[in-house]
Order: structure tokens, then sequence, then C-alpha cells
């Protein structure tokens, strides 16, 4: 069996910066020592932190243990780091692009969906008609490294005439705490799956339909819609080609059974792996008072042979900066079907 060669993923190391908490996890129920005893506050915000659990296990007088909230202003931000979640930021990579999943008429519009950003990296599932295309982007959590956050008691004041309680009561002062931050250094990682970039599969038969489609010159002006449309990108450079087949098969795979889709060639992924990184490298956003901007991006061109360099850019070991080979190629055209009896059907 040969062996596939070339760039098989695009690895990248983002820095950012920002100020405040761009993603908070909601109400969560602490306590806080006040006048001297520990008081249950049940209105306390806090931000997303690993691992972060707000219940602990004590021992009263007698020896025994029992289960109480933990106290806001202990939390160990070096062991529970704040983060900003890879679905907050995937959500504001792909914020322009702009689709209304829940349209009764969206199942219609694949092609439309295909044609995008959203359709090619980001991927999507259509559970009406069980299309779907697995995200070729994988991108992890922002972790933030300086672990400055503070504890803050605060209050608000009103007219008892405007302002009611949850239960309708009257309330001139009411008490509330956040965990907030200052200044933010993030950290966070991904790659682009060349292999799942490059080939769009057209067939139910392996679970991973993007779009159906029930006759080759379906297939054909759909390919050409996805050419035409990354022609239309910033990086768009050279003879970009997608090519509809009902055979392609899978490079060393045991059955060759050939399955519809479109293989994109080496421009056109090459278009969409910039265009891509220029989306990471240019994301800035505002959101819930604070924000978040890349500050830098570190790329490798990873052509791993052993499982150990498949994500190398975390260690920073024999990274490669700069493109200086083609991307591997994973799927071929079937040799065994007849072209010519394919090309009565277009």
């Amino acid at each position: 069996m040969n062996k596939v060669t070339g760039i098989k993923s695009v690895d990248f190391k983002v820095k950012a910066s920002g100020h405040g908490v761009v993603n908070w996890n909601g109400s969560t129920t602490v306590e806080a020592m006040i006048d001297g005893k520990r008081r249950k506050l049940n209105n306390h915000s806090l931000p997303k932190l690993r691992g972060y659990s707000n219940v602990e296990t004590a021992r009263n007088s007698d020896g025994e243990e029992y289960e109480r909230f933990k106290l806001a202003e202990d939390i160990d931000f070096n062991e529970n780091p704040l983060y900003i979640s890879q679905n907050c930021i995937r959500y504001h990579l792909f914020k322009d692009e702009i689709i209304n999943w829940q349209h009764p008429e969206i199942h219609k519009n694949v092609d439309t969906i295909l044609c995008s950003m959203t359709g090619l990296l980001r991927g999507y599932v259509i559970p009406k008609n069980e299309n779907k295309r697995t995200s070729p982007l994988l991108i992890t959590d922002f972790t933030e490294q300086c672990g400055k956050g503070n504890y803050e008691q605060l209050g608000r004041s009103g007219s008892k005439e405007k302002q009611k309680t949850k239960s309708g009561g009257e309330a001139s002062n009411a008490m509330f705490s956040k965990t907030t931050f200052g200044d933010t250094q993030y950290e966070a990682f991904g790659s682009i799956n060349i292999e799942q970039l490059q080939f769009i599969s057209l067939s139910s038969a392996y679970g991973q339909e993007a779009m159906e489609i029930t006759t080759n010159k379906e297939g054909e002006e759909l390919a050409k819609k996805i050419e035409e449309y990354i022609q239309s990108l910033d990086y768009a450079d050279g003879n970009i080609k997608a090519e509809y087949s009902p055979h392609w098969i899978r490079k060393g795979t045991i059955f060759a059974d050939g399955q519809k889709g479109i293989l994109l060639n080496e421009d056109a992924v090459d278009a969409l792996v910039k265009q891509m990184l220029s989306m990471i490298e240019n994301l800035s956003f505002t959101q819930a008072k604070g924000y978040m901007t890349v500050d830098s991006l570190e790329v490798d061109y990873n052509d791993f042979n052993s499982a150990k360099q498949m994500f190398r850019i975390k260690d920073g070991s024999d990274v490669n900066n700069n493109k200086s080979e083609e991307y591997a190629i994973v799927t071929a055209l079937q040799k065994s079907y007849d072209l010519d009896e394919y090309h009565k059907t277009i």
C-alpha cells in the first residue's frame, strides 16, 4: 500500500489578549464571608472556568463529612483558569455569514450553504434530510494565562415604586456579586484537516452526505458553483478546480466501492486554508462588556508520518511555518469504472 504523502494538516497556535469576561457561565450559588460568617450567595455571576465546581466537602465539629458551597473569593485561577469556549470562538469566526438554521426551506438550499466558509470549513447538520458536513476545523478553547481574577460584591439601588423582586415584592437595594477579570492573555491551538477539507461526500452510503443529488448533472453543477465561490475568495490564486465524480475511493480502502463526491484540487484547498487562517488572525470581538483580539498566529504545515508528530506545534518541534510541498491527496478516482458511460449520463 502506497503511503499518503504531503501536508496532511495545517496546525496553528493562537495568542490573544483582551479585557474583562466575554464568555459567562451564568448565575452560580457560592458563599461569601459577610460579618464574619459564611453566607450563601444565589446571584453570583461566574465566568467559564475550566474544571471548576462550586461544591466542596467539609467536616463539622463532630468530624462528619458534609457538602457545602465554596467561597467565591477562594477560586484558584491557575487550577481553574478562565477560558473562552470553542463554540463562542467559532460563532464569532463565522458570524458574518448569517444563516437561519431554523428556516423551514433550509433543506432545499444546501447548495447555498456549501458555497460558503460556513459550509466548507465550519460544517453543518440538517436533521430534516440528514445532510451533514464534518468540520475540517478543530479549534481549542482559548485558555487565559495570567489568572488574575477578582471577587466583587456589588449593589443596586433604586426607587421602591420602580423596582420589584422576582416574587413581586418591593425592593430598594439588591446585592449581587461577580467574579471579574481585568486585562487577559489567552492561548489556543487548532488544526485544519486536509482530508476532510478537500473531499465533499455526496453519497448517503457512508453517512456523510453533504447534499442530496439525484443525477450526475446535478453533481457537476454543484461542483461548478463551489469552484466559482472559491475563485471569489481573497486568497484565490492559480487554477482552482472542484471535480465531481460518482466513483471516488479513499486510498488504502479495503472495499473499493466508489462514492459520489467533489474533490478540491491543490489551489482550491490552498485558497480555503489561507482564507481561514486570515479569519483567525483577524478575529476580534466585543461581548458581555469585555473584548478579545488575536495578537499572533503561528502556523505549521504539517506533513507528519507518525502519531507523535500529529500536533507538534504544541511543543514547537520541527514546525514548518511556510508551505514547502503540496497537500496530501487522500481520495482518488476509481480506475475500474467506464468514463464513456459516465459522460453519457451528464
